[in-house]
C-alpha cells in the first residue's frame, strides 16, 4: 500500500451517485433521501487499510456534495451502511496482518492503521460535520471492529438473527477503536464490561432488548425496515431524529483524542499477547475465509422500532 493515509481523494460531486470504489457500493434512494454505502460482496468480510481509505474518501466526497450545493438536486438527510455480503456485515480488523505485523514488530504499521481507523471512527461519530442523521443496517454477522463501526453510527437497525460481539479476549487482548466508550454510552459500565469480558456473541433480538440495538428487523428484512423507519414521519421525524443524535454528541461526547488514547493503549496490548494468542488468531482468519459472501433475496415486512 503506497498511498499517503493522510490525503483523501473525494470523488467529484457533479458524478454522484455514481461513484466507484474497489470496496464499496454507493447508492442514493431519493425515497428516503438517503446515501448507502455498502460493502461490497465481492469485498474481504474484514477492514484491509484500503477500505478504512474508501471510507474516508467517501466521507469527504459527501462532504463535497453538500459544499457545491449538488444537494439541491440530491437532497440527503441520512448517510447509511449497510452491506452486500449474505451472512456477514463486518467482522472487523485485518487478523491476518496483525499477526504479521506483531510477529514482525513493526508497531508504526499497526499504529497507522489503527489511527486511520479512528479517523474513519470519529468521522461516524460526528456525522461528517454535516445536518444528517447516520445509521447502521445490520444482517448477518457483525463482530470485532465491525460491531464497534456500527456503535458509532446515531441508530442502530439489526435483523433478530444478526450477531453481535467482540471477541478480543480470546486471544488476550481488548476490543480498542471504541466499544468501551460507545457502549458505556448506551447501557453504563457494568453492561460494558460483562459484553467486553465474557466475549460471548448476541442475537440482534438479545441486543433490541439491551437497548443496543434502536430498531428490530425481521430475519431477511434489514433493508425494508430501514426504508420504512426513515420513510415514517417524513421531515419532521427526521429533524426530530436529528436533534437527538446532536444533543446525544453535546451530551456525551467522544473525542478524536479520547479515541486516540484507547487504540494506543489496544497497540501496545496487541504488542503483549503470546505465540498462542497469534495462533487463535490465525484459526479466526481461516474460518472467516470459508464464510460466503453472497447477498440473498429478502421479504418487505418490517418490524416497528424506537426512534
Amino acid at each position: 500500500m503506497n498511498r499517503d493515509v493522510s490525503a483523501y481523494h473525494p470523488r467529484d460531486p457533479r458524478e454522484f451517485p455514481n461513484w466507484e470504489f474497489e470496496h464499496l457500493d454507493v447508492e442514493y434512494d431519493p425515497a428516503t433521501r438517503a446515501v448507502w454505502m455498502k460493502y461490497k460482496a465481492s469485498a474481504p468480510h474484514y477492514y484491509p487499510l484500503e477500505m478504512f481509505l474508501e471510507i474516508l474518501d467517501l466521507r469527504e466526497s459527501v462532504r463535497a456534495l453538500f459544499e457545491s450545493g449538488l444537494v439541491r438536486d440530491w437532497p440527503v438527510r441520512y448517510f447509511a451502511a449497510g452491506s452486500n455480503k449474505d451472512t456477514v456485515f463486518a467482522l472487523g480488523g485485518d487478523l491476518a496482518m496483525f499477526v504479521e505485523i506483531i510477529k514482525q514488530q513493526k508497531r508504526d504499521f499497526l499504529q497507522r492503521y489503527a489511527h486511520v481507523c479512528i479517523d474513519v471512527m470519529h468521522g461516524l461519530r460526528t456525522a461528517f460535520s454535516l445536518p444528517i442523521v447516520t445509521l447502521s443496517a445490520v444482517h448477518g454477522q457483525c463482530l470485532g471492529g465491525g460491531f464497534e463501526g456500527v456503535l458509532v453510527t446515531d441508530f442502530l437497525i439489526a435483523e433478530e438473527t444478526a450477531k453481535f460481539g467482540v471477541p478480543e479476549v480470546a486471544f488476550n487482548t481488548f476490543p480498542g477503536m471504541g466499544a468501551v466508550s460507545l457502549l458505556t454510552q448506551r447501557v453504563g459500565s457494568a453492561m460494558t464490561e460483562t459484553i467486553i469480558s465474557n466475549g460471548s456473541v448476541y442475537s440482534g433480538e438479545e441486543m433490541y432488548r439491551r437497548g443496543i440495538v434502536d430498531v428490530l428487523a425481521p430475519s431477511g428484512g434489514i433493508r425494508a425496515t430501514a426504508d420504512a423507519w426513515m420513510m415514517e414521519g417524513g421531515e419532521e421525524r427526521w429533524l426530530r431524529r436529528r436533534t437527538l443524535a446532536d444533543a446525544r454528541r453535546n451530551c456525551f461526547p467522544v473525542s478524536h483524542e479520547e479515541l486516540l488514547q484507547i487504540v494506543d493503549l489496544w497497540v501496545d496490548c496487541c504488542f503483549s499477547v503470546t505465540d498462542q494468542d497469534l495462533r487463535h488468531m490465525s484459526r479466526l482468519v481461516a474460518a472467516q475465509k470459508r464464510l460466503p459472501a453472497r447477498r440473498k433475496s429478502e421479504p418487505t415486512q418490517s418490524h416497528d422500532g424506537k426512534g
